[in-house]
Formats: C-alpha cells, sequence, structure tokens
C-alpha cells in the first residue's frame, strides 16, 4: 500500500465548555484508566486537552480505519506514547503500518496519523513564564539546542516575540521528531539540527490557519537525513505545530505535501435513536451506549 498521510485534525478546546453532566458524558466514551487518569489533571482545561485527544484517537480508528467503536482499545510504550492494542486484525496487517500521534497544548489538540511511514506532531502556544524575562526562559532550555540553531534563534531577529516565535519552531520540530521514532528521552536533543529554509511569499493560508512553505532540513550527529520531511503551520496567531515524518519514496513526497490542510474538528453528542453517537463536524458513528441516562449535546 502507498505510504500516506491520513489525518490533519485540529480541535480547539476554547471553544468547547461542557457543564459538568456533559463532562462526565464525554468521559464514559473513553477507557475507564484513562478517564481515571484524565480526572486527576488539576486544571480542567488540562483534563479537557488530554479527553479529546482520546477521542480525536478513538474517532479516527472509527472514521479512518472502519473500526468498530467497542472493538478499540488503547495502550502505551515504555515512553508512554499511546498505541493501539486492538483491533488485532489492524496491528497483524503487514500491508497497512498504521503510525498516529497527538499533541496538545495551550487551546489546541491535534492529531496526526499515516499509514507505512513514521510521523510526528507537536503543537506549542507561543508564550513564556510571566515571571522570567525573554532571555531567562531561553536559558532555561539552553542545553537542547545545538550551537548553530542557537545562534538561529537569538540573532535572527532584535524583537522579542519574533525569537519566542523562532524558538517554538525549532521546538516543536525537534520535539515532533523525537515523538515520530518514539524514543522519548533517550535523545539528546542537541544531536538533532534544523536547518530552517523559509519562502515566506508562498505561504498558504486558509481562515486563520497559515501554511508555511519551508524546505527544512534535518542532520543528526552532522549528517543530513534527507529522509525526514517536515511541516509547519500556525493554527492561529499564537500555536504552532510542527510534523516530522519519514519516508524513502521520492515520488510519493509531492502528494503528501499538496494535501497538507489541517480539518477543523467539533465534538457534539447526539442521540440516534436507542444508541449514542459520537459526531465531528457533519461525520457521524455509533459509539457503545455507557448508560440508558438521556443524552446531552456537548
Amino acid at each position: 500500500m502507498d505510504p500516506k498521510i491520513t489525518a490533519r485534525w485540529a480541535f480547539d478546546v476554547s471553544k468547547w465548555n461542557p457543564s459538568n453532566e456533559q463532562y462526565k458524558k464525554a468521559l464514559s466514551y473513553v477507557q475507564p484508566e484513562e478517564s481515571e487518569r484524565i480526572q486527576k489533571f488539576r486544571s480542567f482545561q488540562d483534563s479537557k486537552l488530554a479527553l479529546i485527544g482520546r477521542l480525536l484517537m478513538r474517532f479516527l480508528f472509527c472514521k479512518i480505519y472502519n473500526c468498530n467503536w467497542k472493538e478499540i482499545r488503547f495502550g502505551r510504550t515504555k515512553e508512554n506514547r499511546p498505541i493501539l492494542l486492538k483491533p488485532e486484525y489492524l496491528i497483524n496487517n503487514k500491508n497497512q503500518l498504521i503510525n498516529f500521534n497527538i499533541s496538545h497544548h495551550g487551546d489546541w489538540v491535534v492529531l496526526v496519523s499515516s499509514d507505512n511511514f513514521l510521523i510526528g506532531v507537536d503543537v506549542m502556544k507561543v508564550e513564556k513564564s510571566n515571571n522570567l524575562s525573554v532571555y531567562q526562559f531561553f536559558e532555561c532550555f539552553k542545553d537542547q539546542f545545538s550551537g548553530y540553531e542557537w545562534n538561529t534563534i537569538t540573532s535572527s531577529y532584535t524583537n522579542e516575540l519574533d525569537q519566542l516565535h523562532l524558538f517554538y519552531r525549532y521546538w516543536c520540530l525537534k520535539e515532533s521528531y523525537v515523538k515520530a521514532i518514539g524514543i522519548g528521552l533517550a535523545l539528546d536533543l542537541k544531536s538533532i539540527e534544523f536547518h530552517l529554509s523559509d519562502d515566506e511569499n508562498n505561504n498558504l493560508e486558509f481562515g486563520n490557519i497559515k501554511i508555511l512553505n519551508t524546505k527544512t532540513s534535518l542532520y543528526i550527529n552532522n549528517k543530513l537525513s534527507p529522509q525526514w520531511k517536515f511541516e509547519e503551520s500556525y493554527l492561529d496567531e499564537l500555536h504552532l505545530v510542527g510534523i516530522s515524518y519519514s519516508i524513502s519514496d521520492k515520488n510519493n513526497i509531492s502528494s503528501l505535501l499538496s494535501s497538507s490542510i489541517w480539518n477543523i474538528i467539533v465534538f457534539h453528542i447526539v442521540h440516534l435513536g436507542k444508541q449514542k453517537a459520537v459526531a465531528f463536524g457533519d461525520i457521524e458513528f455509533t459509539a457503545p451506549p455507557p448508560n440508558k441516562s438521556n443524552i446531552a449535546r456537548l
């Protein structure tokens, strides 16, 4: 099967303000251990981000891979990355190796998925700690960047906001690559070095979303890794997303890049007969009813 990106989804949690009852209903759609974990967050914003992330994962395998909601079960790797455990026929299909990754920060949750190549994603809100200057904030992360990257971040702009944006571009790229290869903290981030190459005149804009036209390259231990490709986007003025993926078939790269538009997902629960359905935008799929109570709209 040809390699392809099967989903680029983004969800703005600032536009989802459930009541306590609605929030509990949404929790009932995820695995019990995940529901318990989500409810331990001190911040309700953080719990919403985590919950939507889990729901997007379930929706992915229902919508894109035609799985039955009841069959889907997720686990985690030792690096805490979510993985699919069931249905087993998808895991055992050697002709369709599914990779997916989620990230959340600020107001946004993002999910990407691919067939037959590695993929990772990271979203960050461009901000700093209120009690630190930009210089002090940067110093906290200096050891995570190569000398070339650090010099680029600190010397390319005199405006501090522009420097922050550049810092987060590098950070999202590093994190998305680490998440794609799935080794977490075991990797020395200084060993991976990104070289940005932008063409601002050819950036694409779709409403609030901006797709950056980049030809970013990756060097691992000072050696170019041409099989790695990267996408960068702004979901709004302050939320930046980086995607990393590895693909060896050059004939497929253009088709991947030509479809690099984010689908903005919305979430509500609707009543369909005697069953519940989870609806994202105009797409609906049936979920097992956790109880017989009335259905509330989220």
